[in-house]
């Protein structure tokens, strides 16, 4: 019988997250460790635990770390911290998480995320029109090599696959990201 499982997800919205991860506690997996990417976990007994997802507020440089000790006495448990989201479980039986108003917390977090993904973009974009514009004409305008259709091939490529990845990955992104930020300023004012 398999005791440890690793899956690939990718989320922008951090409440789905949460949902997922507490769906997989439902189905017996125990979560411990996430690079952003990739989430680890170990079987467990079905729904025994519950997760949260926590934001620090405070950089690590200004310890951060007695945010988690305080909450730590408090009887929730540290399970990871990735970045400044701090992942929190508790068993089951000891009920749900107290609702927080953490959504000032979320908005800022979500605004990081999308200024991220927007400055990616921008940054992809320069590299793109580079290639488009510089790169391009010159391995044309080379006299006649194979370094010159390299370069050619080369930046027409690069500046295909940077367009497609901005179509297909970042600019879905920065709409859910952008959508997510309007829903938690309503849910503020």
């Amino acid at each position: 019988m398999k005791t440890r499982k690793i899956a690939i997800k990718w989320f922008v919205d951090f409440d789905k997250e949460e949902q997922w991860l507490n769906d997989m506690s439902k189905a017996g997996w125990a979560f411990w460790h996430t690079n952003g990417v990739i989430y680890r976990f170990k079987k467990c007994a079905p729904e025994e635990f519950i997760y949260q997802i926590d934001f620090d507020e405070q950089k690590p440089e200004k310890g951060g770390e007695d945010y988690v000790v305080f909450r730590s006495s408090c009887g929730d448990k540290f399970v990871h911290q990735w970045k400044r989201k701090i992942y929190w479980k508790r068993e089951a039986a000891a009920g749900p998480f107290e609702a927080e108003n953490n959504i000032s917390a979320k908005l800022r977090l979500t605004n990081k995320a999308f200024n991220y993904h927007l400055n990616s973009f921008i940054g992809l974009t320069l590299i793109a029109a580079f290639a488009f514009l510089v790169l391009m004409p010159l391995g044309r305008h080379l006299p006649e090599s194979d370094f010159a259709r390299w370069l050619a091939e080369f930046s027409t490529g690069l500046t295909y696959g940077i367009l497609i990845a901005e179509l297909v990955i970042l600019l879905p992104a920065l709409r859910k990201l952008h959508k997510k930020i309007n829903e938690l300023i309503g849910q503020i004012f």
